[in-house]
Protein backbone atom coordinates (compact mmCIF):
# COMPACT_ATOMS: atom_id res chain seq x y z
CA UNK A 1 0.00 0.00 0.00
CA UNK A 2 1.20 3.35 -0.92
CA UNK A 3 0.92 5.94 1.30
CA UNK A 4 1.11 9.95 0.15
CA UNK A 5 1.91 11.91 3.62
CA UNK A 6 0.80 15.81 2.95
CA UNK A 7 -0.23 18.48 5.24
CA UNK A 8 -1.91 21.79 4.26
CA UNK A 9 -3.50 24.78 6.58
CA UNK A 10 -7.11 25.19 6.03
CA UNK A 11 -8.74 27.63 3.12
CA UNK A 12 -11.72 29.34 2.03
CA UNK A 13 -13.22 27.81 -0.44
CA UNK A 14 -15.17 30.13 -2.56
CA UNK A 15 -17.32 29.63 -6.55
CA UNK A 16 -14.88 30.56 -9.00
CA UNK A 17 -12.20 28.27 -7.22
CA UNK A 18 -12.98 25.62 -10.12
CA UNK A 19 -11.60 28.26 -12.55
CA UNK A 20 -9.00 29.79 -10.86
CA UNK A 21 -7.17 27.76 -8.49
CA UNK A 22 -6.26 25.05 -11.41
CA UNK A 23 -2.94 24.81 -12.54
CA UNK A 24 -2.27 23.59 -16.03
CA UNK A 25 -0.02 21.09 -14.53
CA UNK A 26 -2.77 19.48 -12.83
CA UNK A 27 -5.12 16.73 -14.48
CA UNK A 28 -8.81 17.40 -14.20
CA UNK A 29 -10.88 15.46 -11.80
CA UNK A 30 -14.63 14.83 -11.36
CA UNK A 31 -16.93 14.25 -8.01
CA UNK A 32 -19.28 12.14 -8.33
CA UNK A 33 -22.51 12.11 -5.95
CA UNK A 34 -25.63 9.78 -6.08
CA UNK A 35 -28.36 11.46 -4.12
CA UNK A 36 -31.80 11.22 -2.97
CA UNK A 37 -33.65 14.00 -0.32
CA UNK A 38 -30.04 15.20 0.78
CA UNK A 39 -30.89 19.07 1.04
CA UNK A 40 -29.77 18.82 4.78
CA UNK A 41 -26.33 17.36 3.73
CA UNK A 42 -25.22 18.37 0.21
CA UNK A 43 -25.14 22.04 0.49
CA UNK A 44 -21.42 20.98 3.19
CA UNK A 45 -20.40 18.95 0.58
CA UNK A 46 -20.59 20.71 -2.45
CA UNK A 47 -18.58 23.29 -0.69
CA UNK A 48 -16.15 21.58 0.44
CA UNK A 49 -15.55 20.21 -3.15
CA UNK A 50 -16.04 23.45 -5.39
CA UNK A 51 -12.41 23.82 -6.52
CA UNK A 52 -12.52 20.61 -8.63
CA UNK A 53 -13.13 20.62 -12.29
CA UNK A 54 -16.46 18.79 -12.43
CA UNK A 55 -19.31 17.36 -9.71
CA UNK A 56 -21.77 15.35 -10.74
CA UNK A 57 -24.89 14.69 -8.98
CA UNK A 58 -27.08 11.77 -10.13
CA UNK A 59 -30.27 12.30 -8.74
CA UNK A 60 -32.70 9.23 -8.19
CA UNK A 61 -35.84 11.33 -7.71
CA UNK A 62 -35.83 13.85 -4.57
CA UNK A 63 -38.68 15.20 -3.63
CA UNK A 64 -36.97 18.30 -1.43
CA UNK A 65 -34.77 21.07 -2.00
CA UNK A 66 -31.22 18.43 -3.00
CA UNK A 67 -31.58 19.18 -7.02
CA UNK A 68 -31.77 22.82 -6.71
CA UNK A 69 -28.93 23.33 -3.92
CA UNK A 70 -26.87 21.32 -6.32
CA UNK A 71 -27.47 23.17 -9.58
CA UNK A 72 -27.17 26.33 -6.99
CA UNK A 73 -23.81 25.31 -6.32
CA UNK A 74 -22.87 24.51 -9.70
CA UNK A 75 -23.34 20.83 -10.34
CA UNK A 76 -24.00 18.98 -13.56
CA UNK A 77 -27.21 17.15 -12.13
CA UNK A 78 -29.38 14.18 -14.15
CA UNK A 79 -31.86 11.86 -12.89
CA UNK A 80 -32.06 8.00 -13.18
CA UNK A 81 -34.31 5.96 -11.43
CA UNK A 82 -32.96 3.70 -8.23
CA UNK A 83 -32.15 0.17 -8.88
CA UNK A 84 -29.20 -0.47 -6.47
CA UNK A 85 -26.10 1.10 -5.26
CA UNK A 86 -23.77 -0.30 -7.84
CA UNK A 87 -25.65 0.06 -10.74
CA UNK A 88 -26.55 3.88 -10.03
CA UNK A 89 -22.61 4.67 -8.84
CA UNK A 90 -21.52 3.16 -12.31
CA UNK A 91 -23.99 5.49 -13.78
CA UNK A 92 -22.99 8.38 -11.97
CA UNK A 93 -19.19 7.43 -13.04
CA UNK A 94 -19.74 6.82 -16.39
CA UNK A 95 -21.02 10.65 -16.77
CA UNK A 96 -17.76 12.14 -15.41
CA UNK A 97 -15.22 13.52 -18.02
CA UNK A 98 -12.05 13.71 -15.50
CA UNK A 99 -9.15 12.16 -15.72
CA UNK A 100 -9.41 11.35 -12.10
CA UNK A 101 -12.63 10.42 -10.57
CA UNK A 102 -13.81 10.64 -7.17
CA UNK A 103 -16.90 9.53 -5.53
CA UNK A 104 -18.52 11.14 -2.30
CA UNK A 105 -21.92 10.45 -0.43
CA UNK A 106 -23.70 13.34 0.16
CA UNK A 107 -23.83 13.38 4.13
CA UNK A 108 -19.33 13.09 3.52
CA UNK A 109 -17.12 16.77 3.57
CA UNK A 110 -13.72 16.69 2.40
CA UNK A 111 -11.03 18.15 4.74
CA UNK A 112 -8.24 20.83 3.81
CA UNK A 113 -5.73 18.28 4.29
CA UNK A 114 -7.31 15.59 2.01
CA UNK A 115 -7.72 18.46 -0.58
CA UNK A 116 -4.37 18.65 -0.82
CA UNK A 117 -3.21 14.86 -0.89
CA UNK A 118 -6.05 14.86 -3.69
CA UNK A 119 -4.52 17.56 -5.32
CA UNK A 120 -1.08 16.28 -5.19
CA UNK A 121 -2.16 12.73 -7.29
CA UNK A 122 -3.00 14.87 -9.52
CA UNK A 123 -0.10 16.60 -10.24
CA UNK A 124 1.04 15.78 -13.45
CA UNK A 125 5.27 15.16 -12.32
CA UNK A 126 4.93 11.49 -11.90
CA UNK A 127 2.20 10.85 -12.94
CA UNK A 128 2.39 7.61 -14.77
CA UNK A 129 3.91 6.36 -11.97
CA UNK A 130 1.05 7.31 -9.50
CA UNK A 131 -1.17 4.22 -8.12
CA UNK A 132 -4.49 4.08 -10.46
CA UNK A 133 -7.24 4.07 -7.11
CA UNK A 134 -6.73 5.46 -3.55
CA UNK A 135 -8.01 4.84 -0.35
CA UNK A 136 -9.98 7.53 1.67
CA UNK A 137 -9.65 8.02 5.63
CA UNK A 138 -13.26 8.81 6.73
CA UNK A 139 -14.16 10.11 10.47
CA UNK A 140 -17.48 10.03 11.50
CA UNK A 141 -19.38 12.33 13.30
CA UNK A 142 -22.29 10.84 15.68
CA UNK A 143 -24.25 11.59 18.89
CA UNK A 144 -22.06 14.62 19.71
CA UNK A 145 -18.77 13.60 19.23
CA UNK A 146 -16.21 12.35 16.10
CA UNK A 147 -15.74 8.53 17.28
CA UNK A 148 -12.26 7.50 17.13
CA UNK A 149 -12.53 4.04 18.24
CA UNK A 150 -15.28 1.52 17.84
CA UNK A 151 -13.53 0.00 14.77
CA UNK A 152 -15.10 3.13 13.09
CA UNK A 153 -11.57 5.29 12.88
CA UNK A 154 -9.73 5.12 10.66
CA UNK A 155 -12.15 3.60 8.19
CA UNK A 156 -10.78 3.04 4.92
CA UNK A 157 -12.69 3.55 2.08
CA UNK A 158 -11.72 3.38 -1.77
CA UNK A 159 -13.16 6.47 -3.40
CA UNK A 160 -10.83 7.65 -5.71
CA UNK A 161 -9.55 6.24 -9.36
CA UNK A 162 -8.00 7.13 -12.80
CA UNK A 163 -10.92 6.95 -14.98
CA UNK A 164 -11.19 4.02 -17.24
CA UNK A 165 -9.43 1.63 -14.49
CA UNK A 166 -11.89 0.86 -11.67
CA UNK A 167 -15.82 0.49 -11.56
CA UNK A 168 -18.21 -0.27 -9.05
CA UNK A 169 -19.23 -4.31 -7.86
CA UNK A 170 -19.43 -6.18 -5.03
CA UNK A 171 -23.03 -7.08 -2.59
CA UNK A 172 -26.33 -5.43 -2.60
CA UNK A 173 -25.34 -3.11 0.20
CA UNK A 174 -21.66 -3.22 0.52
CA UNK A 175 -20.64 -1.82 -3.12
CA UNK A 176 -16.69 -1.65 -3.68
CA UNK A 177 -14.64 0.07 -5.95
CA UNK A 178 -12.37 -2.37 -7.36
CA UNK A 179 -9.63 -2.23 -9.84
CA UNK A 180 -6.90 -4.70 -11.07
CA UNK A 181 -3.68 -2.74 -9.69
CA UNK A 182 -2.44 -1.70 -6.18
CA UNK A 183 -3.85 0.67 -4.16
CA UNK A 184 -2.49 3.66 -2.51
CA UNK A 185 -3.82 5.75 0.61
CA UNK A 186 -4.90 9.63 0.90
CA UNK A 187 -3.78 11.36 3.88
CA UNK A 188 -6.45 13.23 5.61
CA UNK A 189 -9.58 12.64 7.10
CA UNK A 190 -13.01 12.48 4.87
CA UNK A 191 -15.54 13.95 7.28
CA UNK A 192 -18.76 11.59 7.76
CA UNK A 193 -22.32 13.31 9.80
CA UNK A 194 -24.66 10.04 8.16
CA UNK A 195 -26.91 10.43 11.27
CA UNK A 196 -29.10 13.86 12.16
CA UNK A 197 -30.44 11.85 15.51
CA UNK A 198 -30.99 8.33 16.43
CA UNK A 199 -34.12 8.25 14.65
CA UNK A 200 -32.49 8.15 11.51
CA UNK A 201 -29.87 6.37 12.32
CA UNK A 202 -32.94 3.67 13.38
CA UNK A 203 -34.65 4.20 9.99
CA UNK A 204 -31.07 3.41 7.77
CA UNK A 205 -30.95 0.20 10.08
CA UNK A 206 -34.63 -0.99 9.22
CA UNK A 207 -33.80 -0.31 5.15
CA UNK A 208 -30.47 -1.70 5.07
CA UNK A 209 -31.49 -4.99 7.29
CA UNK A 210 -34.57 -5.62 5.41
CA UNK A 211 -32.62 -5.41 1.54
CA UNK A 212 -29.65 -7.83 3.59
CA UNK A 213 -32.09 -10.30 4.80
CA UNK A 214 -33.76 -10.03 1.01
CA UNK A 215 -30.60 -10.64 -0.98
CA UNK A 216 -29.55 -13.69 1.45
CA UNK A 217 -32.94 -15.09 1.33
CA UNK A 218 -32.64 -15.20 -2.29
CA UNK A 219 -29.06 -16.79 -1.98
CA UNK A 220 -30.64 -19.71 -0.03
CA UNK A 221 -29.48 -18.64 3.48
CA UNK A 222 -31.55 -19.57 6.18
CA UNK A 223 -30.81 -17.76 10.10
CA UNK A 224 -30.74 -20.01 12.84
CA UNK A 225 -31.00 -19.92 16.57
CA UNK A 226 -27.35 -19.26 16.94
CA UNK A 227 -26.90 -16.58 14.77
CA UNK A 228 -29.76 -14.45 16.50
CA UNK A 229 -28.31 -15.13 19.82
CA UNK A 230 -24.46 -15.19 19.41
CA UNK A 231 -23.82 -12.45 16.22
CA UNK A 232 -25.64 -9.55 18.38
CA UNK A 233 -23.64 -10.69 21.54
CA UNK A 234 -20.42 -10.83 19.25
CA UNK A 235 -20.84 -7.93 17.16
CA UNK A 236 -21.65 -5.76 20.96
CA UNK A 237 -18.20 -7.35 22.50
CA UNK A 238 -16.26 -6.64 19.32
CA UNK A 239 -17.00 -3.14 19.13
CA UNK A 240 -17.40 -2.16 22.88
CA UNK A 241 -14.30 -3.90 23.94
CA UNK A 242 -12.38 -5.49 21.72
CA UNK A 243 -12.26 -2.21 19.45
CA UNK A 244 -12.68 -0.32 22.45
CA UNK A 245 -15.60 1.55 22.24
CA UNK A 246 -15.73 2.42 25.51
CA UNK A 247 -12.94 4.70 25.05
CA UNK A 248 -15.48 6.98 23.17
CA UNK A 249 -17.74 7.46 26.53
CA UNK A 250 -21.63 6.96 26.14
CA UNK A 251 -21.51 7.57 22.37
CA UNK A 252 -19.58 4.54 21.96
CA UNK A 253 -21.35 2.63 24.11
CA UNK A 254 -24.50 3.79 22.26
CA UNK A 255 -22.38 2.74 18.60
CA UNK A 256 -21.97 -1.11 20.01
CA UNK A 257 -25.56 -1.49 21.03
CA UNK A 258 -27.00 -0.23 18.19
CA UNK A 259 -24.60 -2.46 16.15
CA UNK A 260 -25.65 -5.37 18.13
CA UNK A 261 -28.93 -4.75 17.11
CA UNK A 262 -28.27 -4.07 13.63
CA UNK A 263 -26.76 -7.79 13.55
CA UNK A 264 -30.08 -8.95 15.24
CA UNK A 265 -32.61 -7.50 13.04
CA UNK A 266 -30.40 -9.16 10.01
CA UNK A 267 -30.86 -12.42 11.26
CA UNK A 268 -34.55 -11.93 12.64
CA UNK A 269 -35.55 -11.10 8.91
CA UNK A 270 -33.76 -13.28 7.31
CA UNK A 271 -35.44 -15.95 9.90
CA UNK A 272 -39.09 -14.67 8.73
CA UNK A 273 -38.24 -14.62 5.16
CA UNK A 274 -36.80 -17.93 5.20
CA UNK A 275 -40.28 -19.34 7.08
CA UNK A 276 -42.38 -17.10 5.09
CA UNK A 277 -44.00 -16.06 7.89
CA UNK A 278 -46.67 -13.30 7.61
Amino acid sequence: MITFNICDHRKEVVVNDRVNDRSKKKASISAYIITQNEEKNIDRLLSSILWMDEIIVLDSGSTDNTVNIAKKLGAKVSYHSFSNYIEQKNEAMSLCTGEWLINLDADEEITPELRKSIEMVLDYKNFTDKPDIYNIIRKTYYMGRWINHCGWYPQYITRMSRRGKASWSGELIHEKLVAESPSGTLVGDLLHRPYGNLGDHLRKMDKYTEMWAHQESKAGRKASIHSLLLRPMGKFIKIYILKAGFLDYVPGLIVAVMASWYTFMKYARLYELSRNIE
